[in-house]
Order: C-alpha cells, then sequence, then structure tokens
C-alpha cells in the first residue's frame, strides 16, 4: 500500500486542540477524515481517562 494513510497520534492537549481545528476547518474525505477522526476520539479518550479521578469531587478545584 504505497498511499497508506497513517492515523496520527496526538500526545498533548495542544496538539488534541490543533488537530480538532485543522479537523473543522479542513473538507476532509474518505480514509483521511476516518483516521482523522479516529485519531481525535482515540486521544480524547486517553485524555479523559487520563484525567478522570473517581474520588475527584467536581467543581472543587475551584474554591
Amino acid at each position: 500500500m504505497a498511499n497508506a494513510i497513517v492515523r496520527p497520534v496526538l500526545q498533548s492537549m495542544q496538539q488534541l486542540d490543533e488537530a480538532v481545528r485543522s479537523y473543522i476547518a479542513t473538507d476532509w474525505q474518505g480514509e483521511e477524515l476516518l483516521q482523522r477522526w479516529q485519531a481525535i476520539r482515540d486521544a480524547s479518550l486517553e485524555q479523559l481517562s487520563a484525567e478522570s479521578d473517581p474520588l475527584k469531587v467536581p467543581g472543587e478545584d475551584s474554591y
């Protein structure tokens, strides 16, 4: 597969934010659209699980 599309790996919140902005601003088509969407989804889920703390009280950081 010479033209295989490689799914980007997003490591930081900044990369995730940039990927979302690019995804919204660009008219991706076909396989590239799917690969970019999956990269954003995977990075979002990874960030969510990294930040989740079952003992944390929502809003406690605002006090």
